[in-house]
């Protein structure tokens, strides 16, 4: 028996230890750091960081070289027309040399050769722009692409911190309507054994203990279909934070230490609004500047552009590559410097900033009207936990003044001055009053959630 105990205890120990307990700042931060999601938003970092280098490198200095080795197996030739000797006759004849009189005939043609049989060249190209009033700007808007990436990923964030946050509350609600549902069944079957034992007594008829009867089994039916609710609600929870679904996992916070956090008191309807804690609107912020700088870049266009380049060449030519009698290595170098002047590009150009513009104005508008659906999100949010909160309250005193009539009532039915009707109907309405109750709850908590988020403090 010892040794069973101790086997028990350690398999007990092994599932604990296997069982994960969270807090809701902690599932949130665990949902932060596994979610593909994120992971997506991070890969959008780092390949709009990588588009930043490549931008980059269009003003970098680039420098090539290369070698270069060619075999004639049949050399080029070029005909050359035999314009010496009828010069040379004609020379003679002038000096009157006897015996020699004018050329006679076409002259021939004969085939020369400038090549050689193999040439091995080496080369060191260097280029840089100088100036490039686009490039400039484009560097500029490259950079700030990357700042767009990371607001994205902000934004994500946001959503998954409601998402968790949601998720975690839906199990505390669904946790706390168990343990009233399992109070319920409680009372509900103390008062069947005692009206089974007043019936068998004969002071109570059976239909009495039929309705309390089918009253439990409704009761009971409820608190199981409440245990499937919270499977499902963790799997829901345990999906949001990313987290393997065959692995349990339990929650470290309790309902009262959430509501707790709920500050209602301090919510005024007419605080100022600070936009900028929205990453959405710190995205929109970026864009609009994103877009003053492709307007500058593209007006920068109409500016010359100014390359620089050098070039370093030497060529080795001879009939036998290693035969070092022959002619060596010939160098060969020059630098340049070249100006590029736009003169007409057929208002492509100024179809482009004009379009770029527009964008701008669209921009403009898009943040002026997500300023006004913050207004309207924050203002909303605020008037529903207002009102979730005087709820609340309301609901709690329905509730105490609810389970003080169900109490009284199954006195009297226990001293046999009621009936169960009377038991049953006071059991529906208190039921009915611990399910409003726990939808205040719902709506205190998902309302001050809410809230959180339309200011962008979550």
């Amino acid at each position: 028996m010892r040794s069973i105990l101790t086997l028990v205890l350690f398999c007990m120990s092994l599932l604990t230890f296997g069982q994960q307990n969270f807090s809701l700042q902690e599932a949130i931060a665990y949902a932060l750091q596994n979610s593909n999601d994120i992971r997506l938003a991070e890969l959008e970092v780092e390949d709009a960081e990588a588009q930043v280098t490549e931008y980059k490198s269009i003003g970098m200095p680039k420098v090539d070289g290369g070698v270069n080795y060619q075999y004639y197996i049949a050399r080029p030739v070029n005909l050359v027309q035999d314009f010496v000797t009828p010069a040379i006759y004609q020379v003679l004849n002038d000096e009157g040399v006897e015996g020699v009189g004018q050329f006679q005939g076409p002259p021939s043609v004969n085939e020369f050769s400038f090549f050689l049989k193999n040439n091995l060249s080496a080369n060191i190209n260097a280029s840089v722009t100088l100036f490039d009033g686009a490039y400039l700007k484009g560097l500029k808007a490259a950079r700030m692409f990357t700042d767009l990436s990371r607001k994205s990923k902000d934004v994500k964030e946001q959503e998954i911190k409601a998402n968790v946050t949601k998720a975690y509350m839906n199990i505390l609600i669904a946790q706390r309507n168990k343990g009233m549902l399992e109070k319920n069944i409680k009372n509900l079957d103390r008062s069947l054994i005692e009206a089974t034992a007043s019936y068998e007594s004969g002071f109570m008829e059976q239909l009495d203990v039929a309705r309390l009867q089918a009253s439990l089994d409704n009761v009971t039916t409820q608190f199981e279909n409440i245990d499937q609710l919270i499977t499902l609600s963790y799997d829901l929870l345990k999906f949001q934070m990313s987290y393997p679904l065959n692995e349990e996992i339990s929650l470290s916070e309790n309902l009262e230490t959430i509501i707790d956090l709920t500050n209602v008191a301090s919510v005024d309807l007419n605080d100022d609004i600070n936009y900028d804690s929205r990453a959405e609107y710190s995205q929109i912020d970026l864009g609009y500047e994103l877009n003053k700088l492709n307007v500058e870049r593209l007006q920068k266009a109409y500016l010359p552009t100014v390359r620089a380049s050098a070039n370093l060449n030497e060529s080795l030519q001879r009939d036998n590559l290693f035969d070092n009698n022959e002619a060596g290595w010939i160098p060969q170098a020059s630098v340049s410097l070249g100006i590029s002047v736009p003169i007409y590009d057929g208002n492509m150009k100024k179809g482009q900033i004009k379009q770029a513009e527009i964008e701008l104005d669209r921009i403009e508008i898009q943040k002026n009207e997500f300023e006004r659906a913050v207004d309207l999100q924050v203002r909303t949010a605020k008037l529903n936990l207002i009102n979730a909160k005087r709820t609340l309250a309301s609901r709690e005193n329905i509730l105490k003044i609810t389970e003080d009539i169900y109490d009284k009532t199954r006195i009297k039915f226990k001293e046999g001055v009621g009936s169960s009707i009377e038991v049953i109907q006071a059991e529906t309405e208190l039921t009915q009053a611990q399910s409003d109750y726990i939808n205040a709850l719902y709506d205190l908590i998902i309302s001050r959630t809410d809230l959180d988020i339309a200011l962008g403090t979550l």
